[in-house]
């Protein structure tokens, strides 16, 4: 199979070095961030909640990596994720966050990579110390986030499927919210391709 089918060996050969020169330029321009993201693990036993995906610590901002709870768009919702996550973080030890805490197992489908930081925010995978539970998905498990399938892999789609049959959560009090909110964050972006996208 060629790629780009009818084009001549030069017009190949340029489209192919362009390629490479954007990748190497965008790689160059990411790689201070990669690295500092790689090497950064935040962890706190009592944690600043700022809603049911991002979290405060002392030295940073954080972002649970594929997950999405209601935001300032959804007053009511977000209070409630918000509450939700201060009482497992409670209860659990607080939070302790890193890259390499990605549930990578659970994912069925290639994700897009998202940068490092994002808003001010580190973008990172957490779990709660006492039982090593992954707090993405207990979150979403619970009914008070929803999987973010272009940077989760679809790693909590079945979770969220699960949460929303049974109303748990966020899905019980206001399940259209919830579904619309889902549906948004199923959306792949122009430029990313995760395979087939289950309704």
């Amino acid at each position: 199979m060629k790629l780009f089918p009818g084009a001549t060996p030069f017009q190949r050969w340029t489209m192919g070095a362009t390629f490479l020169v954007v990748a190497v330029y965008a790689i160059s321009q990411n790689k201070e961030s990669l690295v500092e993201a790689s090497r950064t693990r935040l962890t706190s036993s009592a944690p600043t909640i700022i809603d049911g995906d991002t979290i405060d610590f002392p030295n940073g901002r954080v972002r649970i990596v594929g997950i999405d709870a209601p935001d300032d768009d959804r007053p009511h919702l977000k209070a409630l994720s918000s509450a939700a996550l201060r009482q497992l973080a409670a209860r659990d030890g607080g939070l302790d966050c890193s890259v390499s805490m990605f549930d990578y197992a659970l994912r069925r489908e290639d994700q897009c990579r998202t940068d490092p930081r994002s808003f001010g925010r580190l973008n990172l995978a957490c779990r709660f110390p006492a039982n090593k539970a992954s707090v993405g998905a207990t979150m979403v498990a619970q009914g008070y986030a929803v999987d973010y399938r272009v940077f989760s892999g679809g790693a909590y789609v079945e979770l969220m499927q699960k949460a929303a049959q049974q109303r748990a959560g966020l899905w019980g009090v206001d399940y259209e919210g919830m579904r619309q909110l889902a549906v948004l964050k199923a959306q792949v972006p122009q430029g990313c391709s995760v395979g087939t996208i289950k309704k």
